[in-house]
């Protein structure tokens, strides 16, 4: 679905980005790790279409990512929601200027706030809800009108450790639910073993690809994170970032 050729972004005199190529499967879920200034938000915004590349190109189903669009959604680090507006209103923002009909809205705001687990706190302003569930808010709105990749900055980096724990999970089981192909990025070493299919390391900057890593844990049943798996994937990546992290420091 997703194909980024030969990428290269810079700002003046500061290379981001440095010909980076990677492919990405329809509705797989992808992680991508890398120290700071590596360049992941960068990415992130190409495949947004809120930047341009200065060389390369980015293709969504074989057609060049000019601008944002409605076949992707994104989820920042920061909530973004209106404070004004409540859960069920800030979903339908996505909605309107669309064909559906102000009760059409409404219905689908409720599914997709029943289906990241908010069901009943509809009507709550922003002020009333905790962090996690702001983004869980957040994620709803950018699933309501149904594109078909997920592009996600951080989302549970200002979360307790719990409740980061808990969306993890819940975002796995939309991701199942739904089929989404899902970018996310992360500082997290273990988060991104957690819930990548595969793992993106991006190099300190000028950002490269330096390795893609298949993550294999099955399911993620039971305490996955204890498993031998996990602590082998966990300890492949940190080898990956840890000259890279020193660098860039």
């Amino acid at each position: 679905m997703i194909n980024i050729r030969s990428v290269t972004k810079t700002f003046g005199a500061l290379t981001a980005l440095d010909d980076v190529s990677l492919d990405i499967d329809d509705g797989s879920f992808l992680s991508l790790v890398g120290p700071s200034g590596s360049g992941k938000s960068t990415l992130l915004d190409l495949l947004g279409g809120l930047s341009k590349p200065t060389s390369g190109e980015v293709l969504i189903n074989g057609s060049p990512v000019t601008g944002p669009g409605l076949d992707r959604g994104v989820v920042f680090q920061q909530y973004a929601l209106f404070p004004w507006r409540t859960a069920r209103a800030n979903v339908e923002f996505g909605l309107e200027g669309g064909s559906l009909t102000k009760r059409q809205r409404a219905d689908r705001a409720r599914e997709f706030l029943d289906l990241v687990g908010l069901s009943g706190f509809e009507e709550k302003l922003p002020h009333e809800l905790s962090g996690g569930m702001k983004q869980r808010v957040a994620i709803a709105r950018s699933l309501a009108y149904d594109p078909g990749v997920l592009l996600m900055d951080e989302p549970f980096a200002a979360l307790d450790a719990q409740t980061r724990d808990q969306l993890q999970d819940e975002l796995l089981r939309i991701w199942r639910r739904t089929g989404k192909t899902i970018v996310f990025i992360t500082h997290g070493i273990e988060e991104a073993v957690y819930l990548g299919q595969r793992v993106a390391v991006l190099t300190s900057r000028p950002g490269r690809l330096k390795e893609v890593v298949d993550i294999d844990l099955g399911e993620r049943t039971g305490d996955v994170r204890s498993s031998a798996g996990f602590v082998r994937h966990r300890h492949q990546l940190w080898e990956l970032l840890h000259d890279e992290i020193r660098k860039a420091a």
